[in-house]
């Protein structure tokens, strides 16, 4: 099962980044500003805001297979069909059609490794994973890059491979053992009843804000602000770009794979606030950078950070509830992502127009830094309101 959930995670974010590179040019064709472009990047997550949380619920319901292989179809037809669009609108609606199946493929990897694997292995299967995720978004802005050299539509062309994956994927499992799934609703507030029983409801609900902030800043200037910042700056090619791009993903996948050892030495209390250093560092790194290779170098941190932040958070939101609520918490996790992958990439470049490419590296460094001070004492304030409410 592993390769094939490997698989469908590297999907699930081939719709953010293999169209990274191809951005500025997009803007030029569909005749739209710089600032405007960040919104066909991060119309694929909207859909999720909404749906990611419902989602989970049916894999609990109807079966992990029965809605990957669903969302897999609707990804690829969707994503192949933005090919064709040229109309700025057009191009953000179909784009927002193929997060209605984006939003299945990233969350339910997690699901299923959650339901497969256990203890130390399940924390390892994270982390590649998470890697097979990075690993994607390395490979796919070269990919993309190269492709967008015959015209700027050219990347929505790779959509295709979603079908032999969709054709794979009849050999995932069903829905796991239990009693049925009740209504949404009821389920939810199930749910979140399992995770109040085990003290786990504090860390898991201080997991959210964390996930939506990361997420948001990392798609949105990490990744989307680059491109332009080194098209402004540097004059690079797309498919330079590309290259350029994919340095952060290459760390990223390299922590992400590491994360497993790191994590049978190292407790996550210990691994976060180092994983937060390295991404304020390196946005430092790019935003004063006099030369190409301090780019690299500050993309690099930043991926080593990202990449050891999120093998944590994904199995915490797989192990944190017993397998019949599973859906339920990783979609709910997955939403607060959403939040983040929609309002990160559309706010960013919008304030880079605005302000600058370096500044927005600058204040992302801040809010990195905040998001560092604040969670120990949120976290140890959640706990003691937590003890209390049980009291």
């Amino acid at each position: 099962m592993l390769p094939l959930i490997l698989t469908i995670t590297g999907m699930g974010v081939l719709a953010f980044s293999v169209i990274v590179p191809a951005l500025p040019d997009l803007a030029d064709e569909l005749g739209v500003s710089r600032g405007s472009i960040g919104l066909v990047g991060a119309a694929v997550s909207l859909p999720g805001i909404f749906l990611a949380a419902y989602i989970g619920y049916l894999t609990d319901r109807l079966g992990r297979r029965q809605v990957i292989r669903a969302s897999l179809f609707v990804f690829g037809a969707a994503g192949l069909a933005c090919y064709f669009a040229r109309s700025y609108w057009a191009l953000v609606a179909l784009r927002a059609a193929q997060g209605l199946g984006t939003s299945g493929l990233l969350s339910l990897g997690v699901v299923v490794i959650g339901d497969l694997f256990t203890g130390h292995e399940r924390r390892w299967a994270m982390g590649l994973n998470l890697a097979a995720l990075t690993g994607m978004t390395t490979i796919a802005p070269i990919v993309g890059g190269l492709l967008a050299e015959g015209g700027a539509f050219r990347p929505f062309l790779v959509f295709v491979v979603a079908f032999p994956v969709w054709w794979w994927a009849r050999l995932l499992p069903g829905r796991p053992d239990g009693a049925p799934a009740a209504p949404p609703l009821r389920h939810a507030g199930a749910t979140l009843a399992s995770l109040r029983r085990s003290g786990r409801l504090s860390d898991w609900l201080g997991m959210l804000p964390m996930s939506f902030v990361t997420i948001g800043v990392f798609l949105g200037v990490a990744t989307t602000v680059t491109p332009l910042f080194l098209e402004h700056e540097w004059g690079l090619s797309v498919s330079q770009r590309g290259l350029i791009a994919a340095v952060g993903s290459a760390a990223s996948s390299t922590a992400s794979i590491l994360s497993g050892r790191i994590g049978r030495r190292f407790p996550p209390s210990r691994v976060l606030p180092v994983a937060f250093g390295l991404i304020v560092t390196g946005f430092v790194l790019v935003g004063s950078s006099p030369a190409l290779w301090q780019v690299a170098l500050g993309l690099a941190v930043i991926g080593s950070g990202t990449g050891s932040i999120f093998p944590l958070l994904q199995t915490y939101a797989a192990s944190a509830v017993p397998a019949e609520y599973r859906g339920a918490s990783v979609g709910m996790w997955v939403t607060a992502n959403r939040l983040g992958q929609f309002s990160g990439p559309t706010a960013a470049t919008a304030i880079a127009a605005s302000v600058g490419d370096r500044e927005t590296y600058f204040g992302a460094a801040g809010i990195m830094a905040v998001v560092a001070m604040v969670w120990v004492p949120m976290r140890r304030w959640a706990q003691r309101r937590s003890a209390a409410g049980d009291g």
